[in-house]
């Protein structure tokens, strides 16, 4: 599979950028970043580094670009995981909604329509998938009072809101629709391994290892959720089967 990496040179990108490197299954990944990767990454054999520089706008030179690649799905990685990641509210916002929307329009409209649903999985993924990495509590509810974290959790649940609204009008090719979005809902994202500690805090509080993280997100992008009416993975169900077996072992 060819895939789009938005926010690359983040903590959670960085990670999904290495799980995506070892993945047999992950032919090549796009990077697509307002700064320039590490060498290691930049000279890989399996990454191409776009540097754009405005997401809020896609002109066609770079869509065509993107098409001629054949990418068939999307891992959303960008933007800070709280408010206090930002100057002020609308500068979150705009990072925050704005730029995913815009994101998963381009491509529902200009990439995955180039997708064919009829080519055999192992030579073509269909439909292409847009994972957003959104937030745990993210309330798609703009007008519901929330107790804690009001902004961000808002901010979260009007993207999630916005790329499913897209995903829910895209184009049908031979009536199947072309684009599909999922939203991942993790918790706070701690350092990865399998230190007692990490694993300890991920049974007791809504929080996840940045590993287990970024292998949930390549999962959906490569399988989706295996139900049409399944697009959000809560922080639990983001650890995934790896998680309970490990601690199902006693230490």
């Amino acid at each position: 599979m060819k895939i789009l990496l938005c926010g690359a040179t983040g903590f959670i990108g960085a990670e999904t950028l290495d799980q995506c490197l070892k993945h047999n299954y992950i032919q090549h990944i796009y990077c697509l970043t307002r700064h320039e990767l590490p060498t290691k990454y930049s000279t890989h054999a399996k990454v191409t580094q776009l540097v754009h520089e405005d997401f809020s706008q896609y002109p066609e030179s770079l869509l065509d670009k993107l098409s001629a690649y054949k990418i068939e799905g999307c891992i959303w990685c960008l933007g800070g995981r709280s408010m206090a990641s930002f100057k002020n509210k609308e500068e979150a916002e705009t990072v925050g909604i704005h730029y995913p929307i815009q994101a998963a329009n381009a491509f529902a409209t200009r990439l995955a329509t180039k997708l064919d649903p009829d080519k055999p999985p192992m030579k073509q993924k269909y439909p292409f998938r847009f994972v957003f990495v959104s937030g745990w509590g993210a309330e798609q509810d703009q007008f519901r009072s929330l107790w804690m974290w009001n902004d961000s959790r808002k901010i979260k649940g009007a993207a999630e809101k916005g790329v499913f609204d897209v995903a829910d009008t895209s184009e049908e090719i031979k009536g199947k629709r072309c684009f599909e979005a999922i939203a991942l809902r993790p918790g706070t994202v701690l350092t990865g391994g399998d230190a007692t500690t990490t694993l300890l805090s991920e049974a007791v509080v809504p929080c996840i290892a940045v590993d287990r993280l970024a292998k949930c997100a390549i999962k959906m992008v490569l399988e989706g959720t295996g139900y049409p009416e399944k697009r959000v993975l809560e922080n639990g169900e983001c650890l995934g089967p790896d998680w309970a077996m490990i601690n199902s072992l006693r230490v």
